[in-house]
């Protein structure tokens, strides 16, 4: 800390202690820079803020989905510590949440480290507010960015097939607007019924819901349907420095389509943990070779029961199989949602342990 009255403050994230510790060595005796915190958790950077008044905050990747909250609470230039250099034009997207530049690991020693500080330095400093005086023209003109899409902390799949348009549309209706996952929704449909689907659920749900094409991203708290006629799976995004999936069209031949199957095995071999299928009213078996893999890879499946079943066909594939963590009433099953993935919001991609057992084969 400094010994005189600091005119430079820097809220510090949830940093790693190598990046702290390099932070508190370039302060000198006398700095005017004073280092607060951490914040550990994202929800504390706010109330961190309102109460700090900082001129810089420093955050981790993991607190992403805190910037914007802490824009309309406290606007405060935002440095990103990124495991990764974001690649050109990233950080122009992400200035719509405060985000100006970013800082990559520390090296080991040497020249190298020496350079690390002084760059770092050279980048809080830059966050210090210019005398209008000495602001360049072109640092007044607008930028015209686009919204970052924010990586979602998990993803519910969504899938179903006979009744299953309504029995989606009760599902999504009640989820709240701040929604920390992405949904996907896997519906057997034919390509002519996608319009009439999206607009359907659109009307159901506070939350932006389209349909899902090449290469459109997931982001938290948004809906992407896949269209009829199209089997679905997603892929990681290769142009953001941020982990991110994108969803993409296979031709891989099924029974069904869009295939539930399909699309819950894709989300569970790249999400891992975090993941929640929820199969629903349909015909047949589609959806528990997907239900399996998500076990496998850690996630949570829950199942409408036969009491709310158009059609019993699919959910009770999934119980017949063991594999259903909840057999739930479709007016249970939004609550259930929400619970899910609240206490996981906050953490990063994958680290949590499925907490529910399977239901016994009846």
């Amino acid at each position: 800390m400094s010994a005189s009255t600091p005119s430079f403050t820097v809220l510090l994230g949830n940093l790693p202690t190598s990046v702290r510790s390099g932070l508190v060595r370039l302060l000198p005796a006398g700095s005017d820079m004073e280092l607060v915190g951490p914040a550990a958790a994202t929800a504390e950077l706010p109330t961190l803020a309102r109460r700090l008044r900082p001129t810089a905050v420093i955050v981790t990747e993991d607190q992403l989905l805190g910037l914007e909250q802490l824009r309309r609470q406290y606007p405060v230039p935002v440095l990103l510590y990124s495991s990764h250099a974001p690649l050109p034009g990233m950080l122009r997207e992400a200035a719509r949440l405060g985000v100006y530049d970013y800082v990559t690991p520390a090296p080991a020693t040497g020249s190298e480290l020496a350079e690390w500080h002084r760059l770092l330095k050279r980048k809080l400093w830059a966050a210090q507010p210019k005398p209008a005086s000495i602001v360049s023209p072109a640092a007044v003109l607008p930028i015209r960015t686009r919204a970052v899409p924010l990586p979602p902390r998990g993803v519910v799949v969504i899938g179903g097939s006979t009744g299953g348009a309504p029995a989606v549309e009760a599902v999504i209706r009640n989820l709240p607007s701040g929604f920390p996952w992405a949904v996907l929704v896997a519906v057997h449909l034919p390509a002519h019924f996608t319009d009439s689907l999206v607009d359907r659920l659109r009307r159901a749900t506070p939350l932006p819901l389209a349909a899902a094409g090449s290469s459109s991203r997931l982001e938290a708290g948004q809906i992407l349907v896949a269209p009829g006629g199209h089997n679905l799976v997603i892929r990681p995004v290769t142009d953001s420095p941020w982990l991110g999936w994108q969803t993409d069209f296979v031709t891989e031949a099924s029974l069904d389509v869009p295939s539930v199957d399909i699309l819950m095995q894709s989300v569970a071999r790249l999400v891992g943990r975090n993941v929640l299928g929820v199969v629903l009213t349909g015909l047949g078996h589609d959806g528990t070779a997907g239900a399996r893999s998500i076990r496998q890879h850690g996630g949570t499946v829950i199942v409408q029961d036969e009491a709310s079943s158009a059609v019993f066909g699919m959910p009770k594939s999934v119980i017949q199989a063991g594999l259903a963590s909840e057999v739930l009433p479709l007016s249970s099953m939004t609550d259930f949602m929400v619970r899910h993935v609240q206490p996981l919001a906050s953490g990063p991609v994958g680290c949590f342990s499925s907490r529910t057992q399977p239901v016994p084969a009846r």
